[in-house]
């Protein structure tokens, strides 16, 4: 479990102890000079914490150990309990599960491909935009994750393949990222601070399903991170049915937006587009497809449908596939196919559901506790 916790046997309850994981910098420095202490003792919590990933306040030595125990007795750190691990058979894919304080339960994928290990995780419990392909959706919304739980998933993955192990952090693990935007945008900036994480904002993604407000906001925070729309439409009757949210948003205001954050910040829009057999895979589709992203500097990531065990929808055949990207390339978008990853645990995009359902792993992670200062 990600938990730095106060030494043993102080009278102090865990309520009334700051959850130091997930505080950006300035919520690290607000809490610290509320404590009557010097702003620098901020810089170097929030540097033991993300940068040195240490867990242990008796590990922080340029902290006095009166501080320790000070801090010990004030602070913890909480994200989630990683509970069960999933392992491809056929791949490098594995699926972690994790537990949340309140028994809730979120899943992450670590991908390997071409020297990159990617990382994707959730920012939700469960999805409230109901995209009627996706697993996820069937859960329903739960709740937003904190930032300290989103931040936890990378912090715990790394405990297991080591720091600094991960190459690429996406957002498309469950939930939609800009629905949970104060976490998000908060916990872009801990895994991007280069005495935080320390990951470049350019190896960070973040999908979205379409939410319009929500990317015209982003786009004014000029980050360097990478956007991808999941659009899996060319017209908006078809997009109305998989992907609800197209009702109040539709495809032309959902690429005007992405228009405007390609231009600002000089970056190629991800494109993500599942391929449902019969549903949205014709050439026509994909002529109309060319025909929308025209004017938006883009490329186009095709995801053939990992099928769900009792979903309405069917994975197009290779040939349709091929169709379908030679059509793109003819029009001079770029165009890759994904190829699956972690299908045989559920792993692939669109089956995330967080349940205990295959037969997975039991971890004993490490817990994070404070010994006595030295």
């Amino acid at each position: 479990m990600t938990t730095l916790v106060g030494q043993m046997g102080t009278t102090d309850s865990e309520s009334h102890r700051v959850n130091l994981l997930g505080l950006t910098k300035a919520q690290m420095i607000e809490w610290i000079e509320g404590q009557g202490l010097p702003r620098y003792r901020a810089d170097q919590l929030y540097q033991w914490i993300y940068h040195r990933r240490v867990r242990r306040f008796d590990e922080m030595t340029n902290l006095s150990k009166a501080l320790r125990l000070e801090v010990a007795a004030r602070a913890e750190g909480r994200g989630g309990k990683l509970a069960q691990r999933s392992a491809s058979q056929v791949d490098d894919t594995v699926k972690y599960l994790f537990e949340l304080d309140d028994g809730e339960r979120v899943e992450s994928v670590l991908m390997r491909d071409q020297g990159r290990i990617t990382l994707c995780v959730s920012s939700q419990v469960g999805c409230a935009q109901d995209c009627q392909f996706c697993a996820t959706a069937q859960l329903g919304m739960k709740r937003n994750m904190t930032t300290g739980e989103i931040v936890s998933q990378v912090l715990q993955v790394e405990d297991e393949i080591g720091a600094r192990a991960i190459t690429n952090i996406v957002f498309m693990g469950m939930g939609e990222p800009l629905a949970n935007y104060k976490n998000t945008l908060a916990a872009l900036e801990i895994l991007s601070a280069a005495d935080g994480i320390a990951l470049a904002a350019r190896r960070i993604t973040i999908s979205t399903s379409g939410l319009v407000p929500a990317i015209a906001r982003f786009n004014r925070e000029k980050l360097k991170v990478g956007l991808a729309l999941s659009l899996n439409a060319t017209t908006d009757d078809v997009r109305d049915r998989l992907i609800p949210s197209n009702q109040r948003y539709k495809i032309a205001g959902v690429l005007d937006v992405c228009r405007e954050w390609a231009h600002l910040t000089r970056r190629r829009l991800t494109v993500e587009y599942v391929l449902l057999r019969d549903v949205n895979d014709s050439r026509n589709d994909a002529r109309r497809l060319s025909e929308l992203l025209r004017a938006v500097p883009s490329k186009v990531n095709l995801i053939p449908f990992n099928e769900i065990p009792g979903g309405q929808f069917r994975r197009p055949d290779d040939r349709t596939v091929r169709a379908f990207q030679d059509e793109l390339t003819r029009a001079h978008l770029v165009t890759t196919v994904r190829n699956t990853k972690g299908d045989d645990i559920a792993a692939a995009c669109g089956q995330l559901r967080a349940d205990y359902e295959n037969a997975l792993i039991q971890i004993d992670a490490p817990a994070m506790a404070s010994a006595n200062p030295s």
